[in-house]
């Protein structure tokens, strides 16, 4: 499961969580005490409403008893908002009186009439002879809401289930992030040191466990690259000692002067050379992948197909031949197509593919070279009827200093870089090279270059 979807889910189930906590624990009480608060609110309303309506009988009456009215005066809940409305018997207001809360909200600059609710009234008649009613508002506003024990205990609820809510998933988040973090530091670490044979304790299939498995495929590749290039150090050592060896030797034999027949000189002097020449290859070999490496610019011509091909097969005839090999091309092209291309490294992809044909062929095996113009591009490919490549060698072959069957190439010299350098050249040009292979039956390399139709 991705991490995405796992904080997804986790959301959803801290949120349902949260609904059934709400649900079956808080709810009742939160609605209970909401009650009591509204019947708190209704008796302390209709208490002061009760006393406010005593008050103005003592008031209006012809019996007054000052001290009764002073101390029912100073019973009246200054701190409840209500204003109270005398009104004669046609309905008009000739007396009414604020509460102290009333007028002192109202004083405030940022309240306004508007911003008070009315939240209960009272109308108490009176029988004349003084015919009329009286009125009793109480107000109240936001802060008076949200300032009672239930709203409160709402927000805290709200408030602690976002704060709650977002700690846990933090956490979760922080453990899925942390581990794996973790173990990549520790693995890198360990591969700083030089280890390369590491192990990975997260199994997860998220996007961690993904990158763990690239990770390890680098580190497989890194470890199979140094591995080959520390076995293409020790080849290219055997493959310089071998003909250093037969230059020095047949240059001492030659340089002790016993050797006066110039004939038998002649004929050592051209071992010599083939030794020197088989030198140039392999430094040329290296060279080669050094400039690939460094993505040197590629030197764009105009190429005719046809004419390069051919010229390439001329050069091959000769070598084919006494390798004892059948020799067989054929060119499905038009004769007026032309690629954009680089002509020196196009043809040392050529000339390396036909060697390769010629040095794993069979005895009295064929070498099959065929080009076909397909849309948008040319294809090159080289099949030879030779040894073939096992299964498990084909997907790495195009690895650098690998080199299938070690014993086999070493006999026959080689860095191991050619095919590595191939493709490179190839996939500058914007082609891709590929190849079929069955051990025993024999291989097929084949690569595409784009053209355009001018």
């Amino acid at each position: 499961m991705s991490l995405r979807n796992k904080l997804f889910l986790s959301f959803i189930a801290l949120i349902t969580l949260n609904i059934l906590l709400f649900k079956f624990v808080f709810q009742d009480i939160i609605i209970d005490q909401l009650k009591n608060d509204r019947h708190n609110q209704y008796q302390a309303e209709k208490d002061a409403a009760e006393k406010v309506r005593l008050n103005q009988l003592l008031r209006s009456s012809n019996f007054k008893d000052p001290i009764e009215r002073q101390e029912l005066e100073k019973q009246l809940p200054e701190d409840v908002m209500y204003r109270m409305v005398v009104k004669d018997a046609s309905g008009n207001t000739i007396y009414h009186r604020p509460s102290q809360a009333y007028s002192l909200k109202l004083s405030l600059p940022s309240t306004t009439k508007s911003d008070l609710k009315v939240v209960a009234e009272y109308h108490f008649q009176q029988e004349p002879p003084r015919a009329g009613e009286i009125v009793v508002y109480f107000y109240t506003d936001d802060y008076d809401m949200m300032a009672t024990t239930g709203v409160s205990m709402m927000l805290w609820f709200i408030y602690g289930s976002l704060v709650l809510v977002g700690l846990l998933l933090l956490a979760l988040f922080l453990r899925w992030i942390l581990r794996p973090v973790n173990e990549l530091a520790r693995v890198t670490q360990e591969i700083r040191e030089g280890k390369r044979l590491v192990t990975f304790t997260y199994r997860s299939h998220d996007e961690f466990g993904q990158l763990f498995r690239y990770f390890g495929d680098m580190v497989d590749e890194l470890r199979f690259s140094e591995e080959r290039q520390s076995e293409m150090i020790a080849s290219i050592a055997h493959d310089f000692r071998t003909p250093l060896t037969t230059i020095k030797g047949y240059a001492s034999y030659i340089g002790s002067g016993r050797v006066t027949d110039l004939t038998r000189i002649q004929k050592q002097m051209g071992k010599i050379e083939v030794k020197t020449s088989d030198l140039e290859k392999l430094l040329d070999e290296l060279q080669d992948f050094t400039v690939q490496s460094t993505e040197v610019r590629l030197n764009i011509s105009r190429i005719h197909v046809k004419g390069f091909l051919k010229g390439i097969i001329e050069d091959y005839l000769a070598r084919v031949k006494e390798a004892g090999l059948t020799f067989q091309w054929k060119l499905r092209v038009s004769n007026e197509l032309h690629i954009e291309a680089d002509e020196t490294k196009l043809r040392r992809v050529m000339e390396n593919l036909l060697n390769n044909a010629i040095h794993y062929n069979k005895p009295n095996g064929s070498i099959l070279v065929t080009c076909d113009q397909r849309e948008g591009h040319v294809l090159f490919s080289v099949i030879d009827k030779g040894e073939g490549i096992a299964a498990e060698d084909l997907p790495k072959i195009f690895n650098k200093f690998y080199r299938a069957e070690k014993s086999r190439n070493r006999n026959n010299g080689g860095t191991g870089l050619g095919l590595t350098i191939c493709q490179s050249i190839v996939r500058r040009h914007g082609g891709e090279l590929t190849v079929n292979s069955e051990q025993g039956i024999g291989s097929s390399f084949s690569f595409t270059i784009p053209f355009y139709h001018s």
